[in-house]
């Protein structure tokens, strides 16, 4: 009953910021894709991943061997059915705050939130997590591949914990917010849970940022790495879009790239025009161009080899940028 009060007062708190940020926030929700309840895409092509509010959840899919990784969205409503058939649903059973749809990641390896150029070097606001139906009934009841966590005496110490970094000015930030999915590392037992409510995460104290870095770690490990399902649900990421680089004068302008990191393509967001150069760390010129107006402009960068980059307009404003 607490949990649910608690619940309910984020999600009132959520709505009332809502109304004083006005225009200023804006909210992915996921149902923008039309998904009706069971049903779910795995699959972004030929896009590089899948679009909502001011972020994009990067999506790989295999067509060959029908493999996803990345982020998927999803609607449905399974809650019961344990095991790897059942990945692309939340125990909650829907979306947060009453919505049907909602995304689910794979996390096997760190994954990542990416902004859009309206929101990318301002503050995100927060989003909603959640456990999958996979992750948390492999946790309670164990599998084949994954133990019941506390063990058969139930005082095991066992954890799923959800770390969020940002990237920002071309770095992984050090400060990070953790998320314990699930903690039966308590002395008490009756204190050890199972997140399986949508749980908020105030996103304010990591500042200004480019993208998300979200990796999980977990008590139950083989030589492999993670036993337990690496699979969490996230659903109304909120960012704040105030102040875009696009109204600033030129005495206030900060150059905004994105995404940070880039893989296929690269925006630049400049208020005035000017000339504009891609360098490697090393110095070497990659690309450079004049902008004869202001907006944002797009620099193909698929080719390019990975790694970091320094971009430079108008001779002294300058980001850096990461190729993957």
């Amino acid at each position: 009953m607490a949990r649910n009060g608690i619940a309910f007062f984020s999600a009132m708190l959520l709505i009332l910021g809502m109304s004083q940020s006005g225009a200023a926030q804006v909210m992915a929700s996921f149902e923008n894709f039309n998904l009706r309840p069971g049903e779910y895409l795995n699959n972004a092509s030929p896009d590089a991943g899948f679009r909502s509010g001011s972020i994009e959840l990067p999506n790989f899919y295999d067509t060959e061997f029908n493999f996803w990784s990345g982020w998927a969205i999803s609607a449905d409503t399974n809650r019961t059915t344990p095991g790897f058939l059942n990945q692309y649903s939340a125990i909650a059973g829907t979306g947060a705050l009453g919505t049907s749809t909602y995304s689910v990641g794979y996390i096997y390896d760190p994954i990542v939130v990416r902004l859009q150029p309206n929101a990318i070097g301002k503050p995100m606001i927060g989003m909603y997590v959640n456990n999958s139906t996979y992750a948390y009934l492999s946790m309670r009841d164990g599998d084949g591949f994954a133990k019941k966590f506390g063990g058969e005496s139930g005082k095991d110490p066992d954890f799923l914990l959800l770390t969020i970094k940002k990237f920002s000015g071309g770095a992984i930030d050090d400060d990070s917010l953790n998320l314990y999915l699930a903690d039966y590392r308590f002395p008490q037992s009756q204190k050890d849970y199972i997140i399986s409510d949508w749980t908020y995460v105030d996103l304010t104290t990591l500042g200004e940022v480019d993208s998300l870095l979200l990796r999980m770690t977990s008590s139950d490990v083989g030589i492999f790495g993670m036993n337990t399902p690496a699979y969490v649900c996230i659903d109304q990421v909120s960012t704040d879009n105030l102040l875009s680089a696009s109204t600033l004068d030129r005495n206030r302008f900060q150059l905004r790239v994105g995404p940070n990191p880039a893989s296929e393509t690269l925006y630049i967001d400049v208020p005035f025009k000017g000339v504009c150069r891609i360098n490697t760390l090393q110095g070497v010129t990659q690309w450079t161009d004049t902008f004869i107006e202001p907006g944002q402009h797009q620099v193909a960068v698929g080719s390019w080899p990975r790694g970091m980059y320094i971009v430079t307009f108008d001779g002294g404003y300058t980001a850096k940028v990461c190729l993957e």
